[in-house]
């Protein structure tokens, strides 16, 4: 049975990133992300939660506010909890593990930022430049595409 888990988004931050940390000293950071739905004549806004762990949740909570752009590689987490009323909830977040920081005009602001992981016992962190400064993208070039 194949699987595989991964998620691109890019949108704007819809409220501050909070930095918590675990019961171990973990920072962990959560925020959450508008992502626009442009379909011929109406546009939706679709809402997504987003964790960032370790070093990679300071960077985004150290830099990044409501409203900032930003570029999310990560994977779907699905959770199950049972609420103080006793009755059973479930979410499904998305857990960063590489961020890209964009500019208004969606230009990178300093290349990409990566680490962080799905939980406590991963981690890697560290900073690496990204080579696509230099690509020229058109939106028009991508009506053609089927889906």
């Amino acid at each position: 049975m194949v699987s595989f888990n991964r998620v691109v988004l890019a949108g704007n931050l819809t409220r501050d990133p909070e930095l918590r940390f675990t019961g171990n000293g973990i920072p962990v950071c959560d925020f959450g992300v508008a992502v626009n739905r442009v379909r011929s004549k109406n546009e939706e806004v679709d809402f997504f939660d987003i964790t960032a762990w370790r070093e990679l949740g300071e960077t985004i909570a150290n830099y990044k506010k409501k409203g900032d752009p930003i570029l999310i590689e990560g994977k779907l987490q699905y959770r199950t909890w049972e609420a103080q009323d006793g009755s059973k909830r479930s979410k499904v977040d998305v857990v960063a593990d590489n961020v890209q920081f964009l500019g208004r005009g969606g230009d990178a602001e300093g290349g990409a930022t990566s680490g962080g992981g799905g939980g406590e016992g991963r981690g890697r962190g560290g900073n690496r430049q990204s080579p696509r400064n230099d690509v020229d993208l058109n939106e028009e070039d991508f009506d053609d595409i089927p889906f």
